[in-house]
């Protein structure tokens, strides 16, 4: 699941502490025996937030510092828990990888996923003793739901069906917001906390869902907004949907419109929940005002289009 580069107080807030937190990641990185070493230090430049043109996924490695306004842990705490989902966020991705790739590209990675597992759970150790059952029960549950959703998520139809499990492909995540509330003695916000997290993943993989629509209609990739369309049309969900007939809804029925609507539903529900974390909730709305702008924008551009070529002509310039 991955954002857009923001200028918004959720990351400049922090963006010191992460270039601490990926210089780090990178020193460790190095160590790795060669040529495991400079094949994960490429691997992760690809994820830094710090670097431009890297594939951005910021709610991985901002979690933890977003969660400092409901456990005032220290900041080497709340660093601990930002590396040790980067190396959580670099295992999971090469797991998805290799289970996108049919002909096995991505099966060379699986040494160096190994390695970035081990520092994922060697930094989780080191926070959480083996007699910390509560975390470790969590630590279970989460890597199962990711299990679960990434193996049944086509045949289950999840966004149609149970919306949240959408968000369970991403559920390692969470693994450090309830660690930051187990080290703070806050258990009882834990389902709370997660339920809210949940909601802005699957914003996420909606925003992610409309933008790649084409290739995993290619693919034949679960997608959120196609799932959508197939219940629109009340078409089996696996009938095939030509490009042409999802553009026709989109450009010309405003469907990306009903869309949106369901991230703002997703937003009404985490406000709701009254938990003092402005930063996800900052967030959210973010990536909320993006797919409801797209959708203004379908619709003003088809507006314009329908006055004539020259109107739309001058909207473009005026825009520009």
């Amino acid at each position: 699941m991955t954002e857009d580069r923001p200028s918004k107080i959720w990351f400049d807030t922090y963006n010191n502490h992460l270039q601490d937190v990926f210089k780090e990641s990178e020193r460790l990185v190095a160590r790795f025996p060669a040529p495991l070493n400079q094949l994960g230090l490429a691997y992760l430049s690809k994820f830094n937030a710090t670097k431009e043109n890297s594939t951005k996924n910021y709610i991985c490695y901002l979690l933890p510092f977003w969660m400092t306004d409901l456990t005032s842990l220290s900041e080497e705490s709340i660093k601990k828990f930002s590396l040790a989902n980067i190396f959580g966020m670099l295992y999971f991705f090469i797991q998805d990888d290799i289970m996108d790739s049919p002909n096995g590209e991505h099966r060379d990675n699986l040494p160096l996923a190994n390695l970035f597992y081990l520092h994922f759970f060697s930094i989780y150790r080191e926070l959480f003793p083996s007699d910390s059952f509560a975390f470790w029960k969590y630590y279970e549950e989460y890597v199962t739901e990711w299990s679960e959703a990434v193996t049944n998520e086509h045949n289950s139809n999840y966004f149609m069906n149970d919306i949240i499990m959408v968000a369970k492909k991403a559920s390692p995540v969470k693994i450090a917001s309830t660690g930051a509330l187990l080290l703070s003695n806050q258990p009882h916000l834990v389902k709370e906390v997660s339920y809210a997290i949940e909601l802005v993943l699957v914003t996420l993989q909606m925003l992610d869902d409309w933008a790649d629509w084409e290739q995993d209609n290619r693919d034949g990739s679960y997608n959120c907004l196609l799932a959508l369309l197939h219940s629109h049309l009340q078409l089996p969900q696996n009938t095939h949907i030509t490009d042409e007939t999802v553009r026709h809804h989109l450009y010309v029925h405003d469907f990306l419109a009903n869309y949106a609507q369901i991230s703002l539903t997703n937003h009404q529900k985490l406000v709701k929940l009254g938990l003092h974390m402005p930063q996800l909730n900052a967030f959210h709305d973010s990536l909320v005002k993006k797919l409801l702008a797209d959708a203004d924008q379908i619709e003003k551009n088809r507006q314009s289009l329908a006055l004539g070529g020259f109107h739309y002509f001058l909207s473009k310039m005026v825009e520009n």
